[in-house]
Order: C-alpha cells, then structure tokens, then sequence
C-alpha cells in the first residue's frame, strides 16, 4: 500500500496528518533523504514559512508532492505550481476538508484551491501551456522528446545526461502522470496542452 511521506522539521504537520486517519502508511522526515525503498503515494513538504522553493521542486522531481502551508499565502500556491508541486493545501482547512485534498491527491487529483485554479486559468498558466500538468522543466523535455519518439538512450543524448539518468526521469514523469506507459503519458499530455 502506497503511503505518504511528510517532510517536516518540526512535527506539527505531520501530527495533524496522524489525526486525520488516512488509512496509509505515514514516514516523517525531517528534510528530503534517500526514501527509494518506501512506497510513497505522495511527499507532503511542512511549510511553516514561505516554501525553500528548491526543495519543492528537487521533492517534486522525485514524487508527486503537496505543499501543507500553516501560513498560506495566494501567490505562493500560484507559483507552487510552477515548481511543480501538485498541491498547496491550508493546513487550517477543517480535517474532513483537509483529509480530502491529501486522499484526492492519493489518486491523481491536483490539490489547489479553486481561488488558485481560477487565477492560474485566468492567467493562461494552467490550461493553455505546458504547465496544463505541474511538471518540472526537465519532465517537460522529457515528454517531448517522448512524443517525438525518442528512446531512453537518445533522451539521454539529447540532455546530456546518462541513459540511466534518463530512465529514472522517464520513470517519475510516469509516476507523476500517474500513466502506466509513455504512449499513456504522450496521451495525456496532448490532451491537456500542445506538445
């Protein structure tokens, strides 16, 4: 069964997802580890101060990753979008509400706020680019170099990077899109914006 991984330094997130009985299993971290050989659903990242921006986007690299603010502010869920992230959830939010979002986002439902989703529309960010699903920059040249038809060796070559190297993001742009195969994820991505 797939659990979730909380990254927090100082607990208090992490024990208000204990309260919320998820039904999975729950690590908690104190900052972003080698965690390859837990079956992580999700990271939750605590945010207690404006979200360290890197580490949203290196978490969200390797997971799918929701942002829990206890101080949210709009423009940081906006831009969590960017690095990324598939959610940015109040920890405020009452516990069934809460409890919904990180469940919704166990199975591939984003987790914005509809104030956040209507301004990423409104702006053209969400919808009309690339950014349709959060992914990194790299998983956006991935997907294309996918849809193009390249192989995991010539990924490789044309990022320079290595062929395993190649396949690991190969295999967490899957996980992201929550597809079992790269024709799935060419699929889905056409669907939702232009290659």
């Amino acid at each position: 069964m797939s659990g979730i991984l909380v990254v927090d330094e100082l607990g208090t997130v992490f024990s208000l997802m204990r309260s919320l009985d998820l039904g999975v299993p729950l690590w908690r971290v104190t900052r972003r580890s080698d965690v390859e050989h837990l079956d992580i659903g999700i990271a939750v990242l605590a945010s207690y101060e404006p979200p360290d921006w890197t580490m949203v986007s290196k978490l969200s690299e390797q997971f799918t990753t929701v942002i829990v603010a206890t101080r949210p502010n709009h423009d940081d869920a906006c831009h969590a979008v960017s690095c990324g992230a598939f959610g940015y959830i109040e920890a405020q939010l009452r516990p069934e509400a809460l409890r919904r979002s990180i469940l919704g986002a166990l199975n591939g439902e984003h987790a914005y706020s509809r104030r956040v989703l209507a301004a990423l529309i409104r702006n053209g960010r969400w919808l009309r680019s690339a950014d349709a699903l959060p992914l990194t920059p790299r998983q956006r040249q991935v997907i294309s170099l996918i849809a193009r038809g390249a192989a995991d060796k010539e990924i490789a070559e044309s990022l320079g990077i290595t062929t395993a190297t190649a396949q690991k993001h190969v295999t967490n742009l899957l996980r992201r899109l929550k597809v079992p195969n790269r024709a799935a994820a060419v699929a889905v991505m056409a669907a939702t914006s232009p290659l």
